[in-house]
Parts: C-alpha cells; structure tokens; sequence
C-alpha cells in the first residue's frame, strides 16, 4: 500500500492509496471527509500517510483495518516513530516485535499519529452506519459497534504533553517563560529587516509583525487586498496554486499603519517587483527572480527565505515567532482578549486565552514593551541611507 499525491486540473492537491494497482476506498474516502472539514492541506497528507503506513502494519500481521486490536496500537506506534519514513509493507514484515518497545518521541509527534488513527477510525465507523443504513431499514434499536470498542480505547488515551505533570504555579510560570522564548524585541526584527537582501523579504516581516498574520496567510495576499485609502489588508479565504490558505476560512480587516503601506507602494513599484508585474501576477508575495516568475510563494519559498535571514542576522527565529511578538506586544500596550482574538484571526477567544491568558495578569501588563514606532523610524533612516548611498539593495 502507498500514498499518491494527485494534482488535479483545477490546481487542487489531494492524495489517495494504492494496493496494487487499486485504490483503498477507505482511505480516499478518509481524505474527501477531512478536506470538506477544511483540515489544513499538511494535516490531510500526514494523517493519510501514517494511516497507510498502519494499513501496512496491520497487513503485515494479516489483518485489516476493522480487525485492528490495542494491543497493535501499542506496537504500531513505536514501529512507525522508528522506521517512519521507509514502514512499507516490506520493512513492516521485518520489525513485528513481540513486545513493545520503548522508544522516545517528541509529544508532537505522538500527538499526530495518535489524532489521525482516531480521526480514521471515527471516519469508518460513520462511514459503517451509513452502509449499513442505506443497504435496508434500519431498526429500532439499531447502534453500529463495529469500531466502537476501539474507539473507546483510544478516547482513554490523552495527548502528551510538552512538559512533565507539575503544580497548576509552576505550569503557568512554564507557560509564561514559552512566551517570552517565542518573542522577539524589535532590535532584534531590526537586525533582520537589515539582513534581507531583497525588499520583498523585508517587507514580510515588517508585515507579519506589524499585523500578527500566519505565514500561510501572508503568502495567499493578492494586491486587491491592499485597501490603500483605508489603510486596511484584507485577510480573504480563497484557493490558492501555491497551497496558501486562510486556516478557519473566515475573512477579516487588519488595520495597519502608514509606514506599512507605503512601504507596500515602495515595493509594488520597484525594479525588485517588475519581472513579477509584467507577468500580470496578483500575487504580493511571489518569485521575483528564479523558478516561475510571477508565482506566489510555496511553503519551502518562505523557509528558504527564513533560513537565508537567520544566517545573515544571527537571530534565530521562526515565521511563527512574529505572531506571538504581535500579540503579546498587543496584550501589554492594554489590548482586551476580544481585540487580540480578531486581529489574530482566532476562531474563538478561548483559542487566545488558551495560549495568551498568561500575559493578562498585571504582571505581564506591566512590561514595557516597545511599540512600532521604533521601527517605522529605523526604516525612514535605512530609507534615506538607500536612497542616497544605495547602501542597501532592496532600498
């Protein structure tokens, strides 16, 4: 059994599973019923392939999916943490231990593995009710078991956790020291505005800081979403060729400030951008000089770029990183939980209490932080160095 990446006309990537030279019904089915719940399109592709890598697993012992036990789930998981990316039905043959073995593994990956069985198997067992309705009248007292015991047995099972168990004020004091680790000063976003070799590259991370957006969203902005009488961008759920997308797929306003937009016109009518204007791209962010000129950027274009950055700043950082800053910047400077939530695009407040409750205690309220100011001057003085001496390329 293997996975096969599709692409079809309209652009769209989807994945189905051979055995053979046939499709595995259950699983094709499995990546419909996650894609019309809007799961991310790096969700769908890992919870189909470790779903194969089990189908093959389970094939190895001469079982089916329906016939799977705990007790394979527990040796499962650890054969897939070691032999991951080679658990064919080959290698599957060669590794049934009989028993388990221990094996370290980051609570992450854990985590998917244990999420995307459970989403399969809470898939079949709707998927079974509905064969079993459509085929006669269904009785009274009719409830579908087939998987229900297994299910049970993964529902008793919870996720792990980053950190051992530990008292409710060391777990919050914990929380709190993640959150200034993923923040960034603004000396710091300085450093690597100023490393960027390319406006285009100093442009996204002036705006996924100024504005809290995910990498993935900043990636799908179209020129129409540039709102330049209003100073507003707008966030819009669209398909994208280049697999972008806006995750909970609801639109919404970020107000931003002058500087911001004007850096965007800056950008749009360079020489940088003119390669990609002239082939009619709407894209903001796209190549501008290699590969398919004019194509918005992919999820390796903006790794790529992250890795350039943090090799000629010295600061090591994540797309990721920027959000956090944005909102614990927000949280300090007096912004409410309602505020925060919208301007993050969280589809509930609790989402952002869930992450950021933390900083709304009067501790954290009392940082200082710095606001924008500082770096909308820092880009005016780089801005008139580059237009005087060329001393910056992107300038």
């Amino acid at each position: 059994m293997h996975l096969q990446r599709i692409v079809l006309p309209s652009g769209h990537v989807t994945w189905t599973a051979y055995d053979g030279d046939a499709i595995v019904t259950e699983i094709r089915e499995f990546v419909i019923y996650l894609e019309a719940r809007h799961h991310a399109p790096s969700t769908v592709a890992h919870y189909a392939r470790h779903v194969v890598r089990l189908g093959n697993y389970l094939a190895a012992l001469g079982k089916s999916f329906r016939e799977i036990t705990p007790l394979d789930l527990d040796r499962f998981i650890p054969a897939l943490i070691r032999h991951g990316p080679i658990l064919d039905l080959k290698t599957a043959l060669n590794i049934i231990p009989l028993h388990p073995e221990p094996v370290d593994v980051s609570a992450s990956l854990y985590n998917q593995i244990l999420f995307a069985i459970k989403a399969f198997y809470t898939f079949l067992d709707m998927r079974h009710a509905a064969l079993i309705f459509d085929a006669g009248e269904r009785p009274r007292t009719y409830h579908p078991d087939v998987y229900k015991p297994f299910l049970a047995h993964i529902a008793q099972r919870k996720p792990r956790r980053r950190t051992e168990s530990r008292s409710d004020h060391q777990a919050k004091v914990a929380s709190a020291k993640r959150a200034v680790d993923h923040r960034l000063t603004p000396e710091q976003v300085l450093k690597i505005i100023e490393a960027a070799s390319l406006m285009r590259d100093a442009f996204l991370v002036v705006l996924l800081y100024t504005t809290g957006i995910r990498i993935g969203e900043a990636r799908g902005l179209l020129h129409e979403d540039f709102r330049l009488a209003e100073n507003v961008i707008w966030v819009t759920p669209r398909l994208h060729e280049n697999n972008a997308r806006v995750k909970n797929g609801k639109a919404r306003p970020i107000p931003v400030l002058d500087f911001v937009m004007t850096m965007y016109e800056d950008y749009v009518a360079s020489d940088e951008y003119l390669p990609a204007f002239e082939t009619g791209t709407n894209y903001v962010f796209c190549n501008i000089a290699k590969a398919q000129i004019g194509r918005g950027l992919t999820e390796s274009n903006v790794y790529d770029i992250q890795k350039r950055l943090v090799r000629n700043s010295g600061v090591a950082f994540t797309w990721h990183m920027f959000r956090h800053t944005h909102a614990s910047e927000a949280i300090a400077q007096g912004y409410s939980l309602l505020d925060v939530a919208d301007r993050l695009g969280h589809a509930s407040p609790q989402t952002t209490n869930a992450i950021y409750k933390h900083l709304f205690n009067a501790e954290y309220k009392k940082l200082q932080f710095k606001n924008h100011t500082e770096v909308e001057e820092r880009l005016n003085d780089l801005r008139r160095v580059g237009l005087a001496e060329e001393k910056l390329k992107w300038l």
